[in-house]
């Protein structure tokens, strides 16, 4: 039987605005590995709905523990950066709302 391991990876690297003062704690580059249980051959097994929701179990627990890692890591930047980008979400949402009031105007 030849079976691979399988992981999901999650890469990430910050450029944080040049007025932010981040703590030497934080890494601006990191990858995390999450390893999830391999998949059998399941031509030769018996029992492959048993071994499916093994695999399915396993993969849904890591990317749950990904998703936890991330969030709590990328949160941690949020609050380093602060108000630091503030300026940027709002000339975003000002365009957005720009070309929304223009469709409306379109359609009368």
């Amino acid at each position: 039987m030849d079976v691979q391991s399988r992981e999901l990876t999650v890469t990430y690297k910050i450029v944080p605005p040049p007025s932010a003062v981040a703590p030497p704690s934080l890494s601006q580059e990191a990858a995390h590995r999450f390893p999830i249980t391999s998949l059998p051959d399941l031509e030769s097994q018996d029992d492959t709905e048993s071994e499916l929701k093994k695999y399915y179990t396993s993969l849904r627990a890591s990317i749950a523990e990904a998703r936890t890692k991330l969030g709590g890591e990328l949160t941690a930047w949020r609050d380093a950066v602060g108000n630091a980008e503030l300026g940027k979400e709002k000339s975003v949402k000002t365009e957005v709302d720009d070309e929304g009031e223009e469709e409306e105007n379109t359609e009368e």
